[in-house]
């Protein structure tokens, strides 16, 4: 019986120190890999001598997986020994560094050899437990505790000593910067005193200036606004309707919108969605549907509203797609109520991409006031395309319910069929999918993407190119939103709302670097600097920039968006750092050991924002500018 217990005792014992072996292998795991992230930026051979011993060290501790606090400490002093030496060491060519420095380094490349030498006394005595039973593991266990304390002061012994030897190289060449700068300040002070010479004679000249044209300026505007009017009228897009679209996945959409087109006399529909989503498409596909062409005939209106730049401009456009003669008048508007108004016949009008007008500055309530106005004559039917979230004038109009949802991206499957319909080569390839998906199915950037494919590009190209050049690669030169990635996203960017909320863009830099979406009650941790991030969220929202998880529990950005936000609106130095510390201290280190009583739900929360904390450590890591030593200490 006595044995039986001592064989179970045995047994527990080495599944708990298994355990905690676990939970060290992790730290050393991810510690091994930042360390070659760290050796691969340097090319110094001495350098990569003690940063391989040190590797050799954590190795070792990873296969000992016994006395996990000793461990985890000798674990830190190594790494953090080591990230004082790049540091120290970081942008110097070999031949730059002081001999002092040198030998300090190689004195730390004995002391980490010295301590190897003892780790593999005790790997060996690891190895020797299971022969030994408890009794031989508990007597190895507290010996290899006092050595592994031993290696931990031996290390903290070289570490300050070449501390020492590097504050005194810091202080031989701050002398040096210190004569330089004294140099430096006084031929500045000279300059300083030409350049206000210069700056006296300038002003001179500038006031002679802006009294020349201040004088010519204001006839200058009249005429420019006079001529540019009477352009503007002349130019209007044709309102011919375009010729029908090939449609990929949106069957279900369409039927529900031409059962609501036909549900009564007339009706009021709008088709949101983020740039980029194919709204026109699917808007002119329910147009050419053959039950909406029988019950409106030649009565369906397109009215492209990109070019309705100014009210006039939009009402030209209504007053165009109806075939109304040109007129002078000053009331134009009316004239093209009263036509509809005594119109025998329903009209259906397509306002495609009627976000332009609707953004006109300081302008929003004259264009809801005409649309309220459209949407009240009972001989018109609406279909509106839209970017964004939001229904125009919903407090003025009686939309047709039910509301049609807001356009999503494509199946896998559609955005399959797409693809291939463009480039029909890449049938069969294994990577197509995984192009499609890092592309979030978005149905702009898989026309584009399949066209690169038609003139040649491989899907293993194109998935390299994307890798690096994000959302450049789908760029044109003097495109418009239809064959630009860039120039669709770029439209959403800067619509009125979002530009008059500074807070939302810097929100939309901090989402940008979450790939996994942020959770919503994690956001006010990792932006503490903009307190009003629930105001500049909704606006992100309406703008169709971010999108709600299906739980509702986290706030998602499609692919192509976040690539062009972290290109173009990259974080900020401070708010970047605020998004690092949520992360470092998304779990305290207590709680991370096995027995604590909180062990397993903090791994559970960890295990949610194990993508975003993956990308936030790995850019922190290569952030020349950032705190290594202190990323390095988050993933331990």
């Amino acid at each position: 019986m006595g044995l039986l217990s001592s064989s179970k005792e045995s047994d527990r014992s080495k599944s708990s120190l298994a355990s905690v072996g676990t939970a060290t292998l992790n730290g050393a795991q991810i510690s091994l890999t930042l360390l070659k992230e760290a050796m691969d930026g340097t090319n110094i051979p001495f350098v990569k001598g003690v940063a391989g011993v040190a590797v050799e060290v954590i190795k070792i501790i990873k296969a000992i997986q016994t006395n996990s606090e000793e461990c985890e400490e000798l674990m830190k002093r190594t790494t953090s020994l080591l990230v004082v030496i790049l540091g120290s060491l970081k942008g110097k060519r070999e031949d730059a560094i002081p001999v002092h420095l040198k030998n300090g380094v190689e004195r730390l490349t004995t002391s980490f050899q010295e301590v190897l030498a003892e780790l593999r006394i005790i790997k060996k005595r690891v190895g020797k437990w299971s022969v030994g039973g408890l009794a031989r593991a508990i007597l190895y266990h507290a010996d290899n505790g006092e050595k592994l304390k031993g290696c931990s002061a031996k290390l903290d012994w070289a570490m300050g000593e070449f501390q020492v030897t590097s504050k005194v190289d810091s202080c031989l060449k701050d002398f040096e910067r210190y004569e330089e700068l004294r140099k430096g300040q006084m031929e500045i002070r000279e300059g300083q005193m030409k350049i206000r010479e210069g700056q006296m004679d300038i002003r001179e000249g500038q006031v002679k200036l802006e009294e020349h044209m201040k004088t010519g300026l204001i006839e200058i505007q009249d005429v420019i606004k006079e001529q540019t009017k009477h352009a503007q009228a002349d130019n209007l897009p044709s309102t011919v309707m375009p010729t029908e679209p090939k449609i990929f996945g949106r069957w279900e959409y369409i039927e529900k919108a031409v059962k609501l087109l036909l549900a009564g006399a007339t009706a009021r529909l709008v088709i949101l969605g983020p740039g980029g989503m194919g709204k026109t498409s699917v808007a002119l596909k329910i147009v050419y549907d053959a039950r909406v062409k029988q019950r409106y005939g030649p009565y369906r209106c397109w009215i492209p509203c990109e070019q309705a730049t100014s009210i006039p401009l939009f009402i030209e456009l209504l007053a165009k797609s109806l075939n109304l003669p040109t007129s002078s008048s000053t009331d134009r508007f009316n004239e093209l109520i009263i036509f509809l108004e005594n119109s025998q016949n329903v009209y259906l009008l397509l306002l495609d991409n009627f976000e332009t007008p609707w953004d006109i500055e300081g302008q929003q309530s004259d264009v809801a006031d005409i649309l309220t106005r459209l949407a009240s004559i009972p001989t018109v039917s609406l279909l509106i395309t839209m970017r964004g979230g939001q229904y125009p004038s919903s407090h003025t109009i009686e939309w047709s319910n039910p509301r049609l949802p807001s356009l999503t991206q494509l199946d896998l499957d559609s955005a399959e069929e797409a693809f291939l319909k463009i480039s029909p080569d890449a049938i069969g390839d294994p990577e197509l999918r995984t192009l499609l998906q890092k592309l979030d199915c978005m149905p702009l950037a898989i026309t584009l993407m399949a066209k690169l494919s038609e003139a040649g590009e491989t899907i293993q190209d194109l998935l390299s190119q994307w890798s690096t050049e994000r959302t450049r690669l789908l760029d044109q030169p003097g495109g418009d939103r239809r064959n630009s990635i860039e120039v669709s996203i770029k439209l959403s960017v800067e619509s009125r709302a979002v530009r008059g909320n500074p807070d939302a863009i810097r929100l939309l830099s901090v989402l940008s670097m979450l790939p996994a979406g942020a959770a919503l009650d994690r956001l006010p941790d990792m932006c503490p600097s903009i307190p009003s991030w629930k105001t500049a969220l909704r606006v992100l929202r309406r703008a169709a920039l971010v999108y709600d998880s299906a739980d509702k529990l986290r706030v998602q950005m499609l692919s192509p968006i976040q690539s062009y936000i972290m290109l173009h609106y990259p974080l900020a130095q401070g708010p970047l750092d605020e998004l690092r510390s949520a992360f470092y201290q998304l779990a305290p280190q207590e709680k991370n050991i096995v027995g604590h009583p909180e062990f397993n739900e903090t791994w559970t929360e960890l295990a949610k924002e194990e993508v975003n904390m993956e990308a936030v450590l790995i850019d922190a890591l290569r952030d020349a500018n950032g705190n290594r030593e202190e990323a390095i200490g988050a993933s331990l």
